[in-house]
């Protein structure tokens, strides 16, 4: 009968020692696929900093540019680090890609309130993105402490 019994206690702890090992196994795969989500995250901020740093070169780019006149000389872009001399013909519009190659005239200050609605919207996207690291982060930090 002791003997019985002792049989049943190792089965019971052999069970146990499973169980866990399934369930450090379970708590591995959720922190992996948790560490990826949080990577992904990181990556969208990062891409939202970037697209906002290039917005706020652009208006001050814009900016500068409403203050020059007729005539001045500026150096025009070709290409990312490729520039010409050229002479100013008019410094209160812009021509602004509006997508499917639609080019249409703006204001210095249409297209500055333009970019500034577009940083608006990156800005809450990335806040949504951090609220979500955020979560993710906490939700790591809850499996790692069980």
């Amino acid at each position: 009968m002791a003997k019985k019994k002792a049989v049943k206690a190792n089965k019971t702890k052999k069970e146990e020692t499973k169980e866990e090992l399934e369930g450090e196994q379970n708590k591995f795969m959720q922190l992996q696929m948790l560490d990826q989500q949080i990577r992904q995250v990181q990556q969208y901020l990062q891409t939202f900093d970037q697209q906002l740093v290039e917005i706020r070169n652009v208006i001050d780019s814009l900016k500068e540019l409403g203050k020059l006149k007729k005539g001045d000389l500026i150096h025009a872009p070709i290409a990312s680090g490729i520039f010409v001399k050229a002479r100013l013909e008019d410094s209160k519009e812009v021509k602004v890609n509006v997508g499917n190659n639609i080019v249409v005239a703006k204001t210095i200050e249409q297209a500055v309130d333009m970019l500034e609605r577009q940083g608006a919207e990156i800005n809450q996207y990335r806040s949504d993105s951090l609220a979500k690291f955020d979560e993710l982060i906490k939700r790591a930090d809850a499996l790692q402490s069980r």
